[in-house]
């Protein structure tokens, strides 16, 4: 199909299993796609929230450890 249908398939292992066997017909594929978008979309943004959650997490030891280092 499409890169987006990959990408779907990688961060939903289930995605699989929702591919109708019949051919998809072109509205029963755009929706398809926009659910494999919203997948897509909500992962990215779960991983930048980990991302600046870890970034944040980092800071807080870093500054930690050179108020221990000071003392």
């Amino acid at each position: 199909m499409t890169s987006l249908h990959h990408i779907a398939q990688a961060l939903d292992f289930t995605a699989v299993r929702k591919i109708p066997a019949e051919p998809m017909g072109f509205m029963h594929r755009c929706i398809y796609l926009a659910n494999a978008a919203k997948i897509f979309q909500f992962h990215c943004r779960a991983n930048i929230l980990h991302s600046v959650f870890t970034l944040k997490s980092r800071i807080q030891l870093l500054v930690f450890e050179v108020v221990l280092s000071l003392l």
